[in-house]
């Protein structure tokens, strides 16, 4: 493990579009909460207006148009990676091995074979490293994974979630880029439900074969907005993931999941704060666990597992935050990254077998 850091971590945010706002945010929050621990002191975007306008939300922080230049900057500890998808390998490795520790965000690379390169190199550095997969720290999730957790729930039997979000080039998720083939790994499966994937596993095992079917409606060459995956998962129960992106600006992004046990159905239409309904196999009817109840029964698990998080206790609302609080108690030695690289590597892998099942109309292993 690295040697923790032990003042101010110093941050280089590469990329100033939405989600590098966003982690900016999260990291002020995460600032304010524990003794000013991190500062954005470097921002950089092909679009030096934007790096300028993001970079002036901190005092003094300067504002470049190459990532290089943040990168060359022995002043620098930690970068976040929120540029387009196809940027963020040759990003990744020059950090790596400049020294600089890399949060990166979702997807990790263009292919499976890329995000193995960049992990092999955040491996040969020794910096520490975090993927953004943020449903991770998702309230509603993690109290339905506990519930499938408790004694008495019996086997587990299925397990399936619709993803639906706007295309994301428009609307809320405005984002040029992700229509373009050049800048993007793909369409809905890789660039939204990889959260998905990750997600299923994390709570559910590993999968071990899949077959998959997309649909291109938006025309976009390789950037699908339809994608149906059936799963088998290795404890011998059954998955299906709908991952949609359409044309209905004024719809919330919005998720859905059921899952079913031998003794238990929990289902939420709420991927961050619930309600959750569910039914035991002795109850007449199902039952609803309000969203107030589900934060408070997500706040005592995060905080029993995460001490570290506790200074974040009014923003655990929101994922990012935690995500980023994270990231930053680890470069300050007081946790494990999580997820490491090795479950954004592992999700890419599954979304590249859904690929090669479209492809094939065969069903395909996973690689482990």
């Amino acid at each position: 493990m690295p040697t923790p850091i032990t003042g101010q971590i110093r941050v280089g945010l590469i990329g100033a579009g939405l989600i590098g706002q966003l982690h900016s945010m999260m990291i002020r929050y995460v600032a304010d909460r524990t003794e000013q621990s991190a500062r954005v002191v470097s921002v950089a975007d092909v679009s030096h207006r934007a790096a300028e306008q993001l970079a002036a939300r901190w005092q003094g922080a300067r504002a470049f148009e190459s990532a290089e230049e943040i990168i060359s900057d022995p002043s620098i500890d930690a970068v976040w990676i929120c540029t387009p998808t196809a940027m963020h390998r040759q990003i990744c490795i020059a950090a790596a091995r400049a020294g600089k520790h890399v949060f990166c965000e979702k997807p990790l690379a263009m292919t499976a074979a890329e995000a193995s390169e960049m992990a092999a190199a955040i491996k040969a550095s020794g910096v520490v490293s975090q993927v953004g997969l943020v449903l991770r720290f998702s309230p509603v999730y993690n109290v339905v994974k506990a519930m499938f957790e408790e004694d008495g729930v019996g086997k587990l039997l299925s397990v399936a979630m619709r993803d639906d979000q706007d295309f994301p080039i428009r609307g809320s998720h405005a984002s040029a880029w992700r229509n373009d083939p050049s800048l993007t790994a793909g369409g809905t499966l890789i660039e939204h439900s990889v959260h998905d994937f990750d997600l299923l596993t994390w709570m559910f095992g590993s999968v071990t074969s899949l077959y998959c079917r997309t649909r291109n409606v938006n025309g976009a060459d390789g950037v699908e907005d339809f994608g149906a995956t059936s799963m088998e998962f290795a404890g011998g129960w059954h998955g299906q993931l709908t991952s949609i992106w359409h044309r209905m600006t004024a719809r919330a992004s919005n998720r859905r999941l059921e899952v079913f046990a031998e003794n238990l159905f929990a289902a939420s239409d709420a991927d961050t704060l619930g309600p959750i309904v569910f039914q035991r196999g002795s109850g007449a009817q199902e039952e609803t666990i309000a969203a107030d109840v589900v934060m408070a029964k997500y706040t005592e698990k995060i905080l029993r597992e995460r001490p570290y998080l506790a200074p974040m206790k009014d923003r655990l609302t929101i994922p990012y935050a935690a995500e980023d609080a994270t990231f930053i108690a680890a470069l300050k030695g007081l946790c494990e990254p999580d997820p490491e690289f090795a479950a954004g590597v592992a999700a890419q892998r599954i979304v590249e077998a859904a690929y090669e099942s479209a492809r094939t109309g065969e069903s395909v292993q996973v690689k482990s």
